[in-house]
Formats: C-alpha cells, structure tokens, sequence
C-alpha cells in the first residue's frame, strides 16, 4: 500500500477540499497521514469523525493554537515549519507528500528532494496574489520561491482552468486542475428555511461587513450564517436582536451544506480588485449548483462569466444596495429558481461533479 502524507496548515476537519481530497485518496487505498495545524483545539476530535469508517488514515497535528497567520508571522510559521520536516522524517514510509499552498510545501519540499520521495504540490491560492500584506522588497522572492517549488512538484494541482495565467512563470511537470465541487450524489429535497444562506470565512473582502451593516434595514429577510472570521462578532450581535436572523459560528462541511439546501439563494462573491478574485474558484459556487441554487457573484471575478453564460444566478457590482436587490429578486421569483435548479445540477453533472474530480486526482496519483 503507497503511503501519502497530507500536510495543510489549517484545521483540516473544516477545509472541504482537503477532506474531498483526503477521502480520493483512502478510497482509492492509499494509506494516507494527515499533518495539520491544530489552530482550534480540535483537531483530532472532528478528524476523527470527518474520517471515521477509515482504517487507513492516521492523524499528526501541530498543537499551535492560532487565529490567523501570514508572511509577516514569519518566527510562528518556522515553527510550522520545522515541525512538517521534523514529523515526516518520523514516518515509517513516505512515498508522496502532498502540500497544499506555499506555507505546506516549504516544510515539505526538502524532505522530499533529500528523499527523492514524490512531491504534489497543491495550489489552492498562489500566494504573492492571496497575501496583500507581504512587504514589496520580498514580494519577488516569496514567488520566486513559489515558482521553484512548482518547477520541483512532480505534480502540480491548480483549482481552475483560468489559474493557470498565474503560474505561467514555472515550469510544472504535470498539471491538472481539480475544481472544489462537492461530493453529492443528488439534491436535498427539504423546506426552504432561508432567503439567504452564507456559510464560510465571514471575512470583510467579501461584502460581508456592508452586508451585515445593511441588514438592518432588510430584516424582513431570513439570513442564516455560519463560519469564523472578522465578521462573526457582527453576525452575533444582529442573531440576539432580530428574530429572522440566525447565526452559528463553526459548522462541519455536511452542516454546511444541509444549511444552504434550506436557502433560497447563495453567494460566491469577492472583492474584484484583489487580482487573486479575479481568478476565483468559490466552493459557495460550485455548492450553488450541486443543490441547484442560484448564487449571487461579482462582476470581475472569473466565475461571473459562467454565471451569466449558464444562466444560473444573477451578477453585481461589488456593492450591498445590488446584493440586497438580487435577494429581493430571487425570494421574489420561485419559478425561475425553480428553472435555475435545472440549469445549475446538469452544469454541475456534466462538468463539475467531484467523481469526475476525484477520478482525475486518483489517475494523476497512479501515474507518478
């Protein structure tokens, strides 16, 4: 049985990708070892129910606690850091290591080349476009180093089509692009509960602290939102005062999703002027279509062309006033949501269901 070690910096439990992918990989009877960063306190507990029924999974976390982190964190990242080398030595086999984004790969990417162990580098943010905050004078050694990493990977995934603009300064061995779609089989049939339902990083680059600023005069809307981030103590605040608003901070991927099948609409939208939005591959988009919801986008950010050519949601500007609009229009239209379902599950069917995803991660992995 190959041996792959998985290395994200995050609370894996929580990161969809990450477990669709992990779950590829058991499925497919690799031994996988999971190496996260335990930010939360949690970890292991919702790992080990994230994957239980799996018997070739093991778990090694690094016990940091953290609300968030970057570049400019750079003595808490060589932590991480060392720790990835430190426990990927300590592994009794290691055939490929899997890294996902920069801070995964800098920790693994020696070991590997030391090793001559197979080295899949997975890109879910380039980071020099992700990280507005990295200091100009470094900027191009942070992507230099990037691009080395790329050139080095013995397999290099990208999450859409359109990212490979962004790495078109490496040189990548393989590549392959696995979009973030959900696994679902088929479409809850449930009550709609919500107008609108946003389950996520509850982060100010994506509307949401306008958003939440404007609900006070929409609350005749039902919202339900979930996640951590800038804006949940906002969220919080508006759930105690207004009855149709309802507000729960960490959700598991299954919660996730059972929530926004009680919604009559989505959104999949960032802020255009971040280059990195410009080329965006939003799980809220591809978990639109998987339940057949109309989602809600920016013009500017990649998707608002799928959108707008499938016909499966409504495009604004990056403003609240047309947010609110689209909402209004959607709750106010249940026929033609009813049309959007269609449209929105035969485009995820025939071009973005997670079999397809998963089968071409698995070949990719059986090719090297």
């Amino acid at each position: 049985m190959k041996s792959i070690a998985y290395v994200r910096y995050a609370d894996v439990f929580y990161d969809s990708r990450a477990t669709k992918e992990i779950k590829a990989l058991l499925d497919a009877g690799f031994q996988v070892t999971v190496l996260g960063w335990d930010r939360t306190g949690h970890a292991e507990e919702k790992c080990k129910e994230t994957f239980r029924g799996y018997d070739n999974v093991a778990l090694r976390f690094y016990p940091q606690p953290v609300n968030g982190i970057g570049l400019r964190d750079i003595g808490k990242l060589a932590g991480w850091f060392r720790w990835v080398a430190s426990t990927l030595k300590s592994l009794p086999r290691v055939d490929a290591v899997h890294a996902c984004d920069l801070d995964g790969a800098l920790g693994a990417r020696g070991f590997c080349k030391r090793r001559r162990v197979k080295l899949v580098y997975d890109i879910y943010d380039y980071y020099v476009d992700n990280h507005l905050t990295i200091p100009g004078v470094i900027k191009g050694p942070v992507e230099k180093t990037e691009i080395n990493v790329i050139n080095q990977a013995d397999l290099t995934i990208i999450c859409t089509e359109e990212r490979k603009a962004q790495i078109e300064k490496a040189r990548p061995k393989k590549l392959i692009v696995v979009h973030n779609s959900p696994e679902m089989p088929a479409v809850p049939d449930c009550e709609t509960e919500y107008d609108y339902v946003y389950c996520g990083k509850l982060g100010k680059e994506r509307l949401l602290g306008d958003i939440l600023d404007g609900y006070e005069s929409n609350s005749d809307l039902r919202f339900y939102l979930g996640g951590l981030g800038a804006c949940a103590e906002q969220a919080g605040a508006l759930s105690k005062k207004h009855a149709n608003f309802r507000f729960d901070g960490l959700l598991s991927y299954d919660q996730v999703l059972a929530a926004e099948a009680k919604g009559v609409c989505l959104s999949a939208i960032y802020d255009p002027s971040w280059k990195n939005h410009q080329l965006c591959a939003p799980n809220k988009f591809y978990e639109a279509l998987a339940l057949g919801k109309p989602v809600i986008v920016c013009r500017g950010t990649g998707i608002d062309q799928i959108v707008e050519r499938n016909q499966v949601g409504r495009v604004i500007e990056y403003r609240a006033d047309q947010f609110y609009e689209a909402v209004r229009y959607f709750k106010a239209h249940p026929e033609e949501c009813a049309q959007i379902r269609l449209r929105a599950r035969a485009l995820y069917e025939n071009t973005y269901h997670w079999q397809i995803m998963k089968a071409r991660l698995v070949n990719a992995y059986k090719e090297l």
